[in-house]
């Protein structure tokens, strides 16, 4: 009935928008293998953490420690940043050029940046006075450095595990891996958001490259009923019994989305020459000039696609999941099963 044309409709749309997302997502992460944001991100966020924004103290005695050395190649040059202007916030920071983010490691172990971390509160920097000494880390010993380190942030956050570790080091440790762990969340933060804005422009471009126009595939789904049929077939062949995520076969990218949108017939791409849903009626038959309505709700349509692009194939196929559950609990003609 009704509420099965509906939901056959959301079950269509679903499937759209998580081959959408699939091919965006794609399109992102080779941007990404470009860019290597994810380590710049990183070692911005460590440098912010150490209270280091030159990059050329406590910041660089941490890469240089063999704990975090053996994440990257080569070394790190804090005197190759530049000033950057972030597009989305308009603040101003030092990031690495693309050029010198490569060999960056794009994720630190928590086990090992602390106990980098601590071993250079003791020990100091490789080659320092104090790193020949040999001298043993300790909750003794880090009290006894603490003391001595200049009123900042780092110290604060050194003092405030040594208050609750009654002198085991291994709570220390953990004190400060989750100090780690909590600044990192920041840095994840942003890249998502950094994440969230190049999917959007990627879906909108996608969106009209391909004319992905979410209302004009919601309308002719729900008119068509073999369309709807052969959406939902297609959606009940990708969701298996045991769904945890985004099967293999729905994460082959251009060729995916190609082929499943020639299979299911969505109202996708463009003609020769462009839809008529477009212009309005002419003389004699012919096509007369284009309707500025028609192509604002083209427009709005494919913002709509890509603001779904947004959240994720994941989110997508969770929804297709759930709608196609939905579905077998309904009997054609006889509605909802009681």
């Amino acid at each position: 009935m009704f509420g099965s044309v509906v939901l056959d409709v959301a079950i269509g749309l679903c499937l759209l928008f998580l081959f959408v997302s699939l091919v965006c997502s794609a399109i992102r992460e080779a941007i990404e293998a470009v860019l290597n944001t994810r380590a710049s991100d990183l070692e911005r966020g460590i440098r912010e953490m150490l209270d280091d924004p030159a990059g050329q103290g406590a910041a660089r005695a941490l890469y240089s420690h063999p704990m975090v050395f053996a994440l990257f190649d080569g070394s790190y040059a804090p005197g190759q940043l530049r000033p950057h202007r972030s597009l989305l916030t308009g603040t101003r920071s030092l990031r690495m050029p693309i050029r010198r983010r490569g060999n960056l490691p794009a994720y630190i172990p928590a086990g090992n940046f602390a106990r980098a971390f601590l071993d250079l509160v003791v020990r100091g920097p490789i080659g320092g006075a104090g790193s020949e000494t040999g001298e043993p880390v300790t909750v003794r010993a880090l009290s006894a450095r603490a003391q001595a380190m200049p009123d900042s942030r780092t110290r604060r956050a050194l003092l405030s595990a040594l208050d609750g570790a009654e002198d085991d080091l291994g709570r220390v440790r953990e004190a400060i891996e989750r100090w780690f762990d909590s600044c990192m969340e920041r840095v994840s933060g942003w890249y998502k958001r950094r994440t969230q804005v190049m999917l959007f422009g990627i879906g909108l471009l996608m969106a009209g490259v391909m004319n992905v126009d979410a209302f004009s595939v919601g309308k002719a789904l729900f008119e068509d009923k073999a369309l709807r049929d052969g959406a939902v077939a297609q959606a009940a062949s990708l969701v298996p019994q045991d769904a945890g995520g985004v099967p293999e076969q729905a994460r082959e990218g251009f060729a995916a989305l190609r082929d499943e949108l020639a299979q299911i017939r969505f109202p996708c791409g463009w003609g020769d020459p462009p839809p008529q849903q477009l212009r309005r009626p002419g003389a004699g038959g012919r096509p007369g000039a284009l309707d500025p309505g028609a192509v604002l709700q083209m427009l709005i349509g494919w913002t709509v696609t890509a603001f779904a692009v947004t959240l994720g194939a994941p989110f997508w196929f969770d929804m297709l999941n759930r709608f196609t559950v939905a579905r077998s609990t309904i009997k054609p003609g006889l509605g909802i099963r009681r």
